[in-house]
C-alpha cells in the first residue's frame, strides 16, 4: 500500500506534524482499500466520522489504532506522539498483512520539527530511525543530498540498507516524446519541427514539460506553432505553474519581502560573475547589503536546492530557473511588470522572429471606441503599402473583434488593448482584453434564416472575421481574452 506524505513548514510543530501524518495515513490507506480518491482528497473532516466505514471493512485493527491515536493526543506528550504517528504504518501492515511502502518528500524539513518552538527538540527526527528498519515498510526519502540526507548513508545502523538514487534529468528523445504525448492528450498539436528544440530548453525536467504542455492548453493554442511556444513558455516563468511553484520554494524558506531581495539580489550577482566560490565580505561591498544578512540569504538559498553544497552554484545547468529568477528580479528589484518582462524575453529569445514594425494602443470601452482603431489601421495600411480595398476588408475585421472586447469582456479595467504587427509575408492584429472568457467552439455559427426569425440581428462577428481573415486565433492569457487575426500579405501588398 502506497503512503505519500510530504513535509511543509506550517505542519513542523511536534503535535501538528504528529496529526496531520497520521490523519494523511489513515486516509490514504482508507482511499487505497475502498479505491475511492475522495477519501484521501478531503482533510477537513474528523477522522471519527470514517469509523462506521472503517467498521464495516472489518478493519478493527484500524478503528483501535484510531482510538489509540486519540488518547496520545489528549495526553500532550509532544513525543509519544510523533511515535503513534510514526508506528502507524507498521500497525497496519502486520494488522493487514499488506506491506506499506512510504514516501517522505522534503525530508529534510524533519529536522526542522520542535515540540514549542523553533529549535527546541533537535531530536524528533531520530524517531523516524526505527520506522526505517523494518522490511514491512519500505521508506523513500527525497531532498537535496546533503546534511540530513548524508547522514542516513554515513549512520552505521543503515549502512548496507539504504540505497542512494540521483535523479537525473529524462534523456532527450524521452522528454521530446514526453512533451508531444502530453501535448496531444491536452487536444495541443506541438510535433512540429522546431519542437524537438524548445524541448530542450527544460533539460529534460519532468516537472517543467507537463507544466508547458498545460500552458499550450490553458492558453486554447491548439495548433502551436513556434511563436505560440515561446509566447508560452514566457507566460509560465512569469506567472505560470512552473514560476508559482518555484516562488512557492522561496517563500518558504525566505519570510520577508527584504530578505528575498536580498536572496535575488545575491543570485543575480552570481549568474553573471560565473563565480563557484563566494566572498561575502567582498559580495557585501559590491552590493550593499550587510555581510550577515548575504550569508542569512545563502543558508536560505541553500535549503531550498537552488545552491547546492557550500560556496557552490547549481542553477547555472537549469535555463528555465534562470529566467525565473531573472524574471523575479526584474519584477521585486526593477519593479517591472509581468508584460515588460516578457517583451524583454522575447528580445532575448526571438530577435529572428521579430516584426518589421509593431504598433500598439489602447482604447477605451467606449461608443464607437473601435472606429479610432479602423482608422489608425487605415494609414498604417497605407504606410505599409497595402491594397486600398484590403484595407477596407480587414478595418471591417478589426471593428468586429473590437466591438466583441467592449461589449462581451464585462472588464472592470474597460480598456482593450491592440497591437498591429507586419512581418514579412503576413500582417498579425492582436485584440486583447481583461475580464470574460469566450470559447469559439462554444459558438454556433449563425444562418441567414435563423437570423431572418430571430429578434436578435447581431451575431456575424466571427463569422466576418473568418471570412476576411486567412486565419482567426482565440487565446486565454492569464485573465485575459486574446483574438489574432492574420492576413498573408504578397509583395504587391495584396491578399494571397
Amino acid at each position: 500500500m502506497p503512503f505519500y506524505y510530504s513535509f511543509q513548514k506550517a505542519t513542523l510543530k511536534g503535535s501538528f506534524f504528529a496529526k496531520d501524518y497520521f490523519t494523511r495515513f489513515v486516509r490514504q490507506y482508507v482511499s487505497h482499500v475502498t479505491k475511492d480518491p475522495s477519501y484521501a482528497e478531503t482533510m477537513t473532516a474528523p477522522l471519527m466520522k470514517l469509523m462506521p466505514l472503517i467498521s464495516s471493512l472489518g478493519m478493527r485493527w484500524l478503528v483501535a489504532l484510531i482510538e489509540d491515536f486519540r488518547s496520545l493526543s489528549e495526553e500532550g506528550d509532544t513525543c509519544e506522539q510523533v511515535l503513534g504517528a510514526l508506528s502507524a504504518p507498521l500497525t497496519a501492515a502486520r494488522g493487514s498483512g499488506m506491506p506499506v511502502l512510504i514516501m517522505l518528500d522534503d525530508f529534510p524539513l524533519a529536522s526542522h520539527m520542535y515540540e514549542s518552538v523553533p529549535g527546541d527538540a533537535p531530536g524528533l527526527i531520530s524517531l523516524f530511525e526505527e520506522p526505517m528498519k523494518t522490511a514491512l515498510c519500505p521508506h523513500l526519502l527525497t531532498g537535496s543530498p546533503e546534511g540530513v540526507m548524508e547522514a542516513i548513508f554515513t549512520d552505521p545502523s543503515f549502512r548496507g540498507r539504504a540505497e542512494r538514487m540521483f535523479l537525473e534529468a529524462l534523456p532527450e528523445d524521452t522528454a521530446r516524446a514526453l512533451f508531444t504525448s502530453l501535448c496531444g492528450k491536452l487536444g495541443v498539436r506541438a510535433d512540429n519541427g522546431f519542437a524537438p528544440g524548445f524541448a530542450r530548453l527544460f533539460g529534460g525536467n519532468p516537472l517543467y514539460i507537463k507544466n508547458m504542455a498545460k500552458a499550450l492548453w490553458k492558453m486554447q493554442k491548439k495548433d502551436a506553432s513556434e511563436k505560440d511556444l515561446w509566447e508560452a513558455y514566457f507566460f509560465e516563468v512569469t506567472e505560470g505553474e512552473t514560476a508559482f511553484y518555484w516562488t512557492s520554494v522561496l517563500g518558504e524558506y525566505i519570510g520577508d519581502a527584504g530578505s528575498m531581495r536580498h536572496a535575488l539580489t545575491f543570485l543575480d550577482q552570481m549568474m553573471k560573475s560565473g563565480r563557484e566560490a563566494v566572498d561575502f565580505d567582498k559580495l557585501s561591498r559590491t552590493l550593499g547589503i550587510p555581510g550577515h544578512s548575504l550569508k542569512n540569504a545563502f543558508e536560505a538559498l541553500k535549503m531550498t536546492g537552488i545552491i547546492e553544497g557550500i560556496g557552490n552554484r547549481d542553477q547555472a545547468k537549469d535555463n528555465v530557473l534562470k529566467d525565473i529568477i531573472q524574471a523575479l528580479s526584474m519584477k521585486m528589484l526593477d519593479g517591472k511588470s509581468n508584460e515588460q518582462i516578457r517583451r524583454q524575453m522575447e528580445e532575448k529569445y526571438c530577435r529572428t522572429n521579430a516584426p518589421k514594425a509593431c504598433f500598439e494602443m489602447v482604447i477605451p470601452m467606449a461608443s464607437d471606441a473601435e472606429l479610432v482603431v479602423a482608422k489608425a489601421f487605415e494609414q498604417i495600411g497605407k504606410n505599409l503599402e497595402l491594397d486600398q480595398d484590403l484595407i477596407k476588408q480587414i478595418q471591417l475585421a478589426i471593428i468586429e473583434s473590437a466591438i466583441n472586447a467592449i461589449e462581451h469582456s464585462g472588464s472592470y479595467e474597460k480598456k482593450v488593448g491592440v497591437k498591429i504587427m507586419s512581418y514579412s509575408g503576413k500582417l498579425e492584429i492582436i485584440i486583447e482584453s481583461p475580464g470574460r472568457p469566450f470559447d469559439p467552439d462554444a459558438t454556433e455559427e449563425p444562418t441567414i434564416e435563423g437570423k431572418l426569425h430571430s429578434a436578435n440581428k447581431r451575431g456575424w462577428g466571427l463569422t466576418l472575421m473568418r471570412k476576411i481573415m486567412d486565419e482567426v486565433k482565440v487565446e486565454r492569457i492569464g485573465d485575459k481574452t486574446r483574438v489574432i487575426l492574420i492576413k498573408n500579405i504578397t509583395s504587391s501588398g495584396v491578399s494571397q
